[in-house]
């Protein structure tokens, strides 16, 4: 038996079984979690050791992926020409390329040790870093626009990553978020055969109410959410 991390309602009944885990779906606010949860040792090796397709020379599909950043931040361009921008969750540094093409001073972060050798090696002129949260947390910087896409779902402590992103935003900022979104129509009527129940990669799954009202407790007014047909949250936030 757990509590919800987000509305702290007691939850117990399992929701979803699948490659012998299981989720727990919260009565009150809907959220959508891993019990027991991963711990951060676990995670951190799945993105580190599991990755035997990406090296300094290759990364999956990285043409698609970079045209896919450079369509995402035309459309997002507005919100850091000029900046400094953070993507957190990089991976191979597509976006932070992309962002960087358009005029941003652009840095990304990743978890994966391989991913980050790959990026540097791809896009030298631009800053990667492979650290911990606390660890860039203590050297202060600011940024006026974030980017994480299809991040914050793989994430065991989802209030540390939001103390990170509320940490790192400068005053005003933006941020551009993108999660599975648990509560589409599309999304099957048996859960556990929709793909993003992917586990122990994606330990939590959101919806709009709950994602909403964990962004208000950590200083971000959703500005924006942009329609889209897929099962996808895309919300813009403001950093009060």
């Amino acid at each position: 038996m757990s509590n919800c991390t987000i509305c702290k309602t007691e939850t117990a009944n399992v929701f979803i079984r699948r490659d012998g885990f299981e989720y727990v779906r919260c009565p009150g606010c809907g959220f959508v979690f891993l019990d027991p949860m991963p711990d951060a040792d676990f995670l951190s090796r799945i993105y580190n050791e599991d990755e035997s397709a990406i090296d300094a020379a290759s990364y999956p599909k990285a043409a698609s992926r970079g045209r896919r950043a450079m369509l995402k931040a035309l459309r997002l361009w507005p919100y850091f020409v000029g900046r400094d921008a953070l993507d957190v969750g990089c991976g191979g540094g597509f976006m932070v390329a992309a962002m960087r093409r358009l005029g941003a001073r652009a840095t990304g972060i990743d978890i994966s040790r391989e991913s980050i050798e790959y990026a540097r090696a791809r896009f030298p002129r631009a800053d990667f870093v492979n650290e911990s949260f606390e660890a860039f947390l203590s050297q202060g910087r600011k940024f006026k626009f974030l980017y994480s896409s299809e991040v914050i779902e793989h994430i065991g402590d989802v209030h540390g990553y939001m103390r990170f992103l509320a940490g790192v935003a400068a005053p005003g900022a933006r941020l551009y978020l993108t999660t599975p979104d648990m509560d589409h129509p599309t999304v099957p009527d048996d859960p556990a055969q929709w793909n993003m129940v992917s586990p122990p990669r994606h330990v939590q799954l959101f919806n709009e109410g709950n994602l909403y009202r964990l962004f208000a407790d950590y200083g971000f007014d959703v500005i924006k959410r942009y329609p889209k047909n897929a099962p996808t949250l895309q919300i813009l936030a403001r950093k009060i």
